[in-house]
């Protein structure tokens, strides 16, 4: 079973095998995406206590190469994965979701759930990006290619929770510090973004400064509003945990438009 009680199964959508958790019995009517290096288990007790704290079903999965699912990646990412993976969330949230779930994803997840409320305007209910990316940073770019520097240390970190924890970093890396992706931005699609949305961002991000939070929610417009965690930094769902949680329960209560 899952951390904290969840309930395991394995779901094959297209050519991939997704390892799949839920907290609570009804069809996921919350949706967690994890963020570039991570995997269910890397949430630790954060699914959980969204269940508890908002009384609704919590669903993550881990994403193809991530944890236990597959296929594993076999050299960089291409420079529209997230794109990809957007789209595969759409084929998820078919099988296994209630109708318009609220997407909560992080850092990478984040930008995922981004685009697919871009792409599905209707289908969902609301959206909350942690730590997540619209467009390239420079800080980001930095903060990856130190890593790519000491790429032994993740690795060997990542070994517990991914069936490849190489080839994930490599795959990974290697597309977020490729020429080709520095230009990558999504803000233009933003616009289309029609729910309720709350960017969440720590103050002391590794990977982003102040303005891409504020980039952000200005590329979304009216739905969308703006958090920061003070003093926190990138893994902000681990670290900052009940904060979060928090932030999360009361968005979900409030009225919309």
């Amino acid at each position: 079973m899952g951390a904290q009680s969840g309930r395991d199964q394995t779901v094959r959508i297209g050519a991939a095998e997704l390892f799949v958790t839920t907290w609570g019995t009804s069809p996921a009517e919350i949706v967690l995406l994890h963020d570039g290096l991570g995997s269910i288990a890397q949430f630790g007790s954060f699914p959980a206590a969204l269940h508890e704290a908002t009384g609704k079903s919590v669903m993550a999965y881990d994403r193809p190469g991530h944890g236990q699912s597959t296929p594993r990646p076999t050299g960089p990412w291409p420079t529209d994965w997230l794109s990809v993976e957007a789209a595969r969330l759409n084929l998820v949230l078919d099988e296994l979701a209630s109708p318009q779930p609220t997407l909560i994803g992080h850092s990478d997840g984040g930008s995922i759930a981004l685009l697919h409320a871009a792409a599905h305007p209707e289908s969902i209910n609301r959206i909350i990006a942690i730590a997540s990316h619209s467009y390239v940073e420079e800080i980001c770019f930095d903060k990856i290619a130190g890593m790519v520097s000491d790429s032994r240390v993740w690795i060997e970190a990542l070994k517990p929770f991914h069936g490849d924890s190489s080839a994930l970093f490599r795959a990974w890396s290697g597309v977020w510090t490729s020429t080709e992706f520095r230009s990558w931005d999504i803000r233009p699609l933003l616009r289309s973004v029609a729910a309720p949305s709350l960017i969440v961002q720590g103050s002391k991000d590794e990977y982003a400064t102040s303005a891409m939070i504020a980039e952000t929610v200005n590329a979304i417009g009216g739905n969308a509003s703006a958090a920061v965690v003070d003093n926190g930094r990138h893994l902000l769902p681990q670290r900052n945990e009940s904060e979060v949680v928090q932030l999360v329960a009361s968005f979900l209560t409030k009225p919309t438009n």
